[in-house]
């Protein structure tokens, strides 16, 4: 650690920067009011108590001249010593609670939030980060997704005005060993209430589309924002994409039963490769389906992973197989009716 990343010399840079603020706002000066002075007094004793165990030399030099300044402002606060004795245990044991209580706040908002974005097994090392007191740092994983697919996160944290520390985003890098080209990186923030987790950053950056609140994402691989990350493609709900109803067309078996066709919709809403069973002349076939918003549809995978039209994937029997689908449909819901008790009309 060098001069440069002196933390202490930082945090006194910017209560300075804001001092010098408010003086341009404020028809007094700041260096006689005793209600800003004691806030300036509670603030240098959180620095204090925050970076009392440095082992920095310039770190410790500045603790020791922060230390006069200190004194000089109870001095001015307090003129009894008797009550400046009294006072200052008192004072630093509040202090040093208060410190610790926001210390684990902030640490239960990020495990929050860093657990909602699917990266809970960084607790412990995003906790040891923060006990660093650096005003900002990164945490990075890698991880196999498959046997050609490997993926690299690192997640970016960063202090605000409080001292709290705030979760950026991420910066996911997605390799593929075979298919170079289609290696690719993105950074995600997490701002406007847009929360991309880390499942859905992979299939994002794997050409497919995620819905989140009402709206449909995919990236867009020939266009780049200024700071290279690839711009999104919006579909909203007036563009008129309904996943329900295309997959309620298809011959899926899946359609039987409720709660499988209610998960394969949710999967698909979260940018998932799913596997169905279509029916074809009578029997089964494995596909895989994406959610297709721009098309208004869903791309049909084989079991090779080819992409194939419905055509194809039914022998160019479309009608037949959805009429055995509708029938087999029927037939089930049929069933759950006179299981409830109710006569169909």
């Amino acid at each position: 650690m060098d001069n440069q990343d002196n933390r202490i010399e930082r945090e006194l840079s910017q209560w300075k920067l804001r001092e010098g603020r408010l003086e341009k706002l404020l028809s007094f000066s700041l260096s006689s009011n005793k209600a800003l002075l004691k806030e300036k007094l509670i603030f240098f004793d959180r620095i204090t108590t925050r970076y009392a165990s440095t082992l920095n030399p310039d770190e410790r030099f500045a603790l020791r001249a922060l230390k006069h300044e200190r004194r000089d402002i109870e001095r001015r606060l307090y003129p009894n010593p008797l009550l400046r004795l009294l006072r200052r245990p008192l004072r630093e044991k509040i202090v040093a609670n208060q410190e610790s209580r926001q210390l684990e706040n902030n640490s239960r908002e990020l495990q929050r939030e860093i657990q909602k974005a699917g990266f809970a097994y960084l607790t412990k090392d995003i906790e040891k980060q923060m006990k660093s007191g650096q005003p900002q740092f990164s945490v990075s994983s890698s991880h196999y997704i498959n046997e050609t697919e490997s993926l690299q996160h690192r997640l970016s944290f960063a202090k605000d005005s409080s001292g709290n520390y705030c979760f950026e985003g991420y910066s996911t890098a997605l390799y593929n060993e075979k298919k170079t080209e289609e290696s690719r990186q993105q950074f995600f923030k997490t701002e406007n209430g847009l929360e991309i987790n880390s499942i859905e950053s992979y299939n994002l950056l794997s050409g497919r589309a995620v819905e989140k609140d009402g709206k449909w994402l995919q990236l867009n691989f020939n266009d780049r924002d200024p700071q290279g990350n690839y711009r999104m493609k919006e579909f909203h709900s007036d563009f008129g994409y309904q996943l329900d109803k295309v997959l309620d067309g298809l011959p899926i078996k899946e359609k039987q039963d409720y709660d499988l066709i209610r998960k394969l919709n949710d999967n698909l809403k979260q940018g998932n490769r799913e596997v169905v069973s279509f029916v074809k002349d009578g029997n089964l076939h494995k596909f895989y389906l994406e959610a297709n918003p721009q098309y208004k549809s869903v791309t049909i995978y084989d079991e090779h992973s080819k992409k194939v039209t419905l055509n194809a994937a039914l022998g160019n029997k479309t009608s037949e197989g959805l009429k055995t689908s509708h029938k087999l449909n029927e037939q089930q819901k049929e069933g759950a009716v006179k299981r409830n008790g109710v006569k169909l009309s």
